[in-house]
């Protein structure tokens, strides 16, 4: 792989540093912001606790986005040409095997702040009930899934490249990508997530009659609510839509069903049917996939007219590392659409289940998860997919 000219070098390296400086930024607004906010009724014990804890989220915010510039130091300064000597990527199965070990060390150099997380906030605060060899094994499990799925992508999209000129193969390749994301999607509910939790199905009773009868209202009748032990490695609560096709589900981790009474639970599934029902996972990953076609169909002949030249399986590496840390200008518009999604289901829920109820819980899951009610505006303009608490519950309030 030939280096890239200093004047490409140059640029990139400024774009990333800019980046990198504004996220400085922000995290140093929230971290002031969040220290400014008053206790209110709460216990001044606990909101010092949830200061911290988001003070202290933002700080790995920050680092998470230097990781990313590091990573592409690593892999652009010289660490894809090392890889490629070592294992020559001129053909499929050489190319299926440059991307296993490209995965594998991709994923090593993340341990570090993976690790970091894990020791100053989650452990730190009391959120992971892990200790070091349950992390350890979870990262290890994790990691060897990510190199096993990036080897099997890589097997199912790089074949064009051998058989069609380039202008071709790399749109060809971005549609095969998606038919893998979207394979992937399928395949994180029913066969990737039952292999580090368990689900059980909700059941019978006054809480299901209940939450059938609400779906029955809403007309966004799923066939399955599931249950997931979330409580064997987190004590945070929460719950998601998840899946396609047939295999569409509603996931309660135990740690909410523990949290909240009746009311509360069925106002929460009402807004997670919210977001099945206004076709937000559909709508946000069209949008993905459409961004990330156009860039590996238009990147490929940008890097080469600017005097990167390699075989395609080491350049859709180079663009697997560049492309977020290049796209941080999209960030808020992407929080911003996820924003709009959250407000879009908490007024489906406040239409089919008890707004007061749905109020009620937010509350509740704020406190319980430390989450601070309140964000600085320029941090939650880029990093915030969910709305900050207070403007949260205050547009709430008006369907009561």
């Amino acid at each position: 792989m030939s280096g890239l000219p200093w004047t490409v070098a140059i640029v990139l390296a400024v774009w990333l540093l800019a980046g990198l400086v504004l996220e400085a930024v922000l995290a140093w607004r929230q971290w002031r912001h969040l220290a400014r906010v008053e206790p209110g009724r709460e216990p001044a014990a606990t909101h010092c606790r949830r200061i911290r804890y988001g003070q202290r989220r933002a700080l790995f915010q920050w680092l998470a986005s230097a990781e990313t510039v590091l990573r592409v130091a690593v892999w652009l300064g010289g660490g894809l040409s090392l890889l490629a000597r070592a294992v020559t990527p001129d053909g499929w199965l050489s190319g299926v095997v440059f991307v296993a070990l490209f995965a594998a060390v991709d994923q090593l150099l993340g341990q570090p702040l993976r690790w970091g997380r894990w020791w100053a906030v989650e452990r730190a605060f009391g959120t992971s009930r892990l200790d070091a060899a349950g992390m350890a094994r979870d990262r290890l499990a994790s990691g060897g899934l990510a190199v096993l799925l990036a080897t099997l992508a890589a097997a199912w999209a790089l074949w064009p490249f051998g058989l069609m000129p380039a202008a071709v193969a790399w749109p060809l390749c971005g549609l095969l990508a998606i038919a893998a994301a979207l394979a992937y999607f399928w395949a994180r509910p029913n066969l990737i997530a039952p292999l580090f939790n368990r689900f059980t199905s909700l059941p019978a009773g006054a809480l299901r009659q209940r939450l059938a009868a609400m779906m029955d209202r809403s007309g966004a009748h799923l066939s399955d609510v599931r249950i997931m032990d979330g409580s064997r490695r987190s004590t945070l609560a929460n719950a998601y839509f998840a899946g396609v096709g047939r295999s569409k589900r509603i996931v309660l981790l135990d740690t909410l069903m523990e949290q909240l009474p009746p009311a509360e639970i069925e106002a929460v599934l009402a807004h997670e049917l919210g977001h099945f029902r206004c076709g937000h996972l559909q709508r946000y990953y069209g949008l993905l996939f459409g961004l990330i076609l156009a860039a590996v169909s238009l990147l490929p002949a940008l890097l080469s007219a600017a005097g990167m030249e390699a075989a395609p399986v080491v350049m859709a590496a180079a663009l697997f590392v560049l492309l977020p840390a290049l796209a941080w200008p999209l960030r808020p518009l992407l929080s911003a659409l996820k924003r709009r999604y959250e407000y879009e289901a908490d007024a489906f829920a406040a239409r089919h289940a008890e707004p007061a109820a749905l109020v009620s819980a937010l509350r509740r899951l704020l406190a319980h998860n430390l989450n601070a009610p309140t964000m600085d505006r320029w941090y939650a303009a880029f990093h915030a997919t969910h709305p900050p608490g207070d403007e949260r519950l205050s547009r709430l309030r008006c369907y009561m």
